[in-house]
């Protein structure tokens, strides 16, 4: 008897040590898959195709990481209450029969149908291991290292801006043609980050500031109007919403006038580098994303860009107008596509030899296109449990983080998507939000088991 507790403890270390490498691995494997290009430049293509393969095949190690965190807490749902526990059941459940639909009764490239299952069982894990608040704890510091790495990685790609566009053509729309529009989904982390600044010591707040006004001036210089946007509200939800939720003072990190003079200090700072390093760039790129949000281009001016005029919207309208009655309950399967009538909107795929396109730009159509309504209606009610569930907890820092970081993801489905592998970690950072949101445990305002959202790391 003496013996058994020592090897109970010793084995419960071990499952939860095996756990928490698992889900580094998928993250570290994640960060490699969404940076492949960078790398692919530097140490050829073979990188890019083990780097996507890696980012696909990674996410078959949630599965032990689920399930290691799931026995330590004392279920497989981690935390989660009773109706989440339904939602992730309905949801997994739909997402297994639409890959086989998809598949074997669609015809649909098996690889194909793996790339569309794979966001899913990646945001409902995470909604699993977000309620653990061990978890936190455990990615703490390697989302810091990943967040760190993606901001040096995306500098140097950004570097190629002044060899696409000349001054004399400052405000030509290039830059979504280089390496660095396609390696900033490694930097998904900073909106959770910058909102949980006020729990940190004063260097990784600072690393927050950073890389949001980094984020910032990369959708600037590419032109990027709903990102702009959506990037704009969570600053102004930082400085202003946050502190008015706020019940008690916060008795970690740096205070908040310290830490007002620190993020517009680091605002300045971004504004000077901007402009030292090649203003013509900045200002030319400035002006033309001012143009594309004055809607001069729609015949509705900036009305039209919710319209059918919006490039967005047109080509879910012409997703729509090849639908057929039988998939508005299933949609088309997982690998699933549609052909767009007009010239240049589809892209060759070669499973089926036409052109066509897999994706929407209006993801929140994505669940409707590939599951219909089965898929959408309860995915969007799990959505809607989280949100509902987050407003009574909205003093609380670390859950008013999760929920605006829910909230604006949700919001801005009108315009952009995430149900894609290139955007992984925001399905990573959505899912474990959403979990805190609906885990049965809830928190004080000073919580220090969530060293991620909510230690002095």
């Amino acid at each position: 008897m003496t013996t058994s507790v020592p090897a109970a403890r010793t084995s419960e270390t071990a499952l939860l040590g095996l756990g928490a490498l698992c889900f580094k691995v998928f993250l570290l494997a994640q960060f490699l898959s969404l940076t492949r290009l960078f790398w692919s430049e530097r140490l050829g293509q073979g990188v890019e195709t083990l780097a996507g393969a890696a980012g696909l095949l990674s996410v078959a190690l949630l599965a032990p990481a689920v399930l290691a965190y799931g026995l330590r807490a004392g279920s497989l749902f981690g935390t989660l209450i009773a109706p989440a526990r339904t939602w992730i059941t309905v949801v997994l459940g739909l997402s297994m029969f639409l890959f086989f639909y998809g598949w074997l009764v669609k015809g649909n490239q098996a690889s194909a149908a793996a790339h569309d299952l794979a966001p899913y069982v990646i945001l409902l894990a995470a909604a699993v291991l977000g309620s653990i608040p061990r978890v936190w704890q455990d990615m703490d510091r390697l989302v810091l290292v990943l967040f760190t790495a993606a901001i040096v990685i995306n500098a140097a790609g950004m570097t190629e801006m002044t060899r696409v566009v000349t001054e004399s053509f400052a405000e030509d729309r290039a830059g979504i043609d280089i390496v660095a529009y396609r390696t900033q989904g490694a930097l998904a982390f900073w909106p959770l980050l910058l909102l949980t600044s006020r729990l940190r010591r004063p260097l990784v707040a600072l690393l927050a500031f950073v890389g949001a006004f980094f984020v910032l001036a990369q959708q600037i210089l590419f032109q990027k109007r709903a990102p702009t946007f959506r990037i704009t509200l969570f600053l102004l939800i930082f400085l202003f919403v946050l502190p008015w939720l706020r019940t008690r003072p916060i008795t970690t990190g740096p205070s908040e006038g310290q830490l007002r003079v620190w993020f517009l200090g680091t605002a300045a700072a971004a504004l000077m580098v901007a402009l030292a390093i090649a203003p013509w760039l900045f200002m030319g790129q400035l002006a033309g994303l001012a143009d594309r949000m004055s809607g001069q281009r729609y015949s509705g001016g900036a009305a039209g860009m919710l319209t059918w005029e919006n490039e967005r919207f047109f080509e879910a309208g012409m997703f729509f107008q090849t639908l057929e009655p039988q998939e508005l309950v299933f949609g088309r399967g997982f690998g699933g596509y549609f052909v767009p009538w007009a010239p240049g909107w589809g892209v060759w795929l070669d499973d089926v030899q036409e052109f066509g396109r897999r994706q929407l730009h209006v993801g929140g159509l994505m669940p409707f296109f590939k599951g219909g309504f089965a898929l959408s209606l309860t995915y969007y009610a799990g959505l809607a449990l989280a949100l509902l569930r987050g407003r009574r907890y909205l003093a609380e820092p670390v859950a008013a983080a999760a929920f605006f970081v829910v909230l604006l993801s949700a919001i801005f489905l009108l315009q952009e998507g995430f149900f894609i592998m290139s955007l992984s970690f925001d399905l990573v950072m959505v899912g474990l939000c959403m979990g805190h949101l609906l885990s049965r445990l809830r928190a004080p305002v000073q919580r220090p088991a969530l060293a991620f959202a909510g230690g002095r790391r």
